[in-house]
């Protein structure tokens, strides 16, 4: 596995380990309301007129700030230690467990009468 191939899987893994508990516990970096086209910096509420704040833009923006500064760590370690672990397996075992942990927030969601 090339220097590269192993940053990308640390991405992903970072990415799907902090997407979960960031759609969770709703740590959004930026709100946006669609119907207005604003922006907001954070956790805004939605604004008057029936806008929705769409709070999914952050997640991904969170997220991915996180798994950058994860993998720009990651590609300080030297590249023996990096060998150990299987990244490949990680990458599918970690974006799994992150879909099973969404769907068990969702949950209640679903199952609402």
């Amino acid at each position: 596995m090339t220097k590269t191939e192993r940053l990308a899987a640390i991405f992903a893994v970072a990415f799907a380990v902090i997407y979960a508990p960031t759609m969770d516990y709703n740590w959004t970096m930026a709100t946006y309301h669609p119907i207005q086209g604003i922006w907001q910096f954070g956790r805004a509420p939605p604004l008057g007129g029936g806008s929705p704040a769409m709070y999914w833009y952050g997640f991904v923006i969170t997220a991915g700030l996180g798994a950058s500064v994860v993998t720009a760590l990651a590609a300080l370690v030297p590249e023996k230690v990096m060998d150990r672990v299987p990244w490949r397996s990680l990458t599918w075992i970690a974006t799994l467990c992150s879909i099973v942990y969404i769907g068990y927030v969702l949950l209640p969601y679903a199952t609402k009468s």
